[in-house]
């Protein structure tokens, strides 16, 4: 498989890009997978959380030992702080956040513990896949249009060129615009990010699956959150699942290597 390709559907605008010779493994929307059972974020996991300002927040979390991983959510109207490689390292994020600021012991001996886990030579495989296009769900009874258009984040355009939420990586690159009801995409990498611009719904579950962990945490609509697939360092599958997503409208976009 060569670095650096991407698949990205445009649901809704009826576009259909591949670049690089091929995407991913694709899996039927109707595939329904066996996985182990997500562990779900508390409040009590979160090692710490930074506002940047009101309704945009950076939150460093760590599920399990070695499971660390960062969320920045914010609103439409905003922008994301983290770019590069802060968005994937805890400490570089940090630095970004509080610049010249000790770094906290908790959130050091949690970064040494994710840095420290052993690769999974076994992971070999990238795949992709879940939900349909936006236009093509059934909606459910009752959703009126206020509900289906919640924000302006419901523009393609918007995700891609002002979210950066289609971006390349590396490593591997995979992008889904106006989508509903579900959604899923891995691959072996030694680091991972991704993008959710959740616009319309009731909210969606966010599972992450890096190596032998696997955490979920919510999403309510109308807000754009990007996740970083634990640490940057050592090379092993890194997952995000969007689940609970009935009835739900969402860009997702995801990069590995970053």
């Amino acid at each position: 498989m060569r670095n650096g390709m991407m698949w990205m559907t445009v649901g809704s605008l009826g576009l259909a890009l591949c670049a690089g010779c091929m995407g991913p493994e694709m899996e039927p929307a109707s595939t329904a997978e066996s996985k182990p059972a997500a562990r779900e974020t508390t409040e009590a996991d979160a090692l710490l959380s930074l506002e940047v300002e009101p309704g945009h927040s950076v939150t460093f979390y760590e599920p399990a030992p070695g499971g660390l991983y960062l969320v920045e959510r914010m609103t439409p109207a905003q922008s994301f702080v983290l770019t590069g490689k802060e968005s994937s390292d805890a400490l570089l994020a940090f630095a970004k956040l509080r610049p010249g600021a000790p770094v906290p012991e908790a959130l050091q001996a949690a970064y040494d513990r994710a840095r420290n886990l052993p690769d999974d030579a076994s992971a070999r495989e990238a795949k992709a896949g879940g939900g349909q296009p936006e236009a093509a769900r059934t909606q459910a009874p009752g959703l009126g249009s206020t509900e289906q258009a919640l924000t302006s984040s419901s523009s393609a355009i918007t995700f891609v060129n002002t979210n950066d939420g289609c971006a390349w990586g590396p490593t591997m690159s995979f992008c889904k615009v106006n989508w509903a009801n579900g959604f899923f995409a891995s691959t072996t990498a030694t680091s991972g990010l991704c993008i959710v611009d959740h616009y319309s719904g009731n909210g969606v579950t966010i599972q992450i699956t890096v190596g032998a962990t696997i955490t979920s945490t919510f999403q309510g609509a109308g807000t754009i959150a990007q996740y970083s697939l634990g640490v940057a360092g050592a090379s092993t599958t890194r997952r995000i699942d969007v689940t609970n997503a009935s009835g739900d409208s969402f860009h997702a976009g995801c990069r590995w290597g970053v």
